[in-house]
């Protein structure tokens, strides 16, 4: 059975998933990668699922105006 994750834990992963939508944000806007058609899908394919954990934890971690993610 699965155990629950206590606050700490969940804005460590939080701080996390910024880090690594920032990472692939940067990717993004480099030259390389947009010149490579499968390096840009999946940098964008990455950045977006990210926004979606950022969302969803910031979700979880009631912060103000944090829309519920599945709406």
């Amino acid at each position: 059975m699965p155990r629950t994750r206590n606050e700490d834990e969940i804005r460590e992963m939080l701080y996390e998933a910024q880090r690594l939508k920032r990472e692939w944000e940067l990717w993004l806007k480099d030259p390389e990668c947009k010149s490579d058609r499968k390096a840009f899908i999946e940098a964008v394919r990455n950045f977006n699922a990210l926004k979606g954990v950022v969302q969803s934890l910031q979700w979880v971690l009631k912060f103000p105006n944090v829309d519920d993610p599945l709406w």
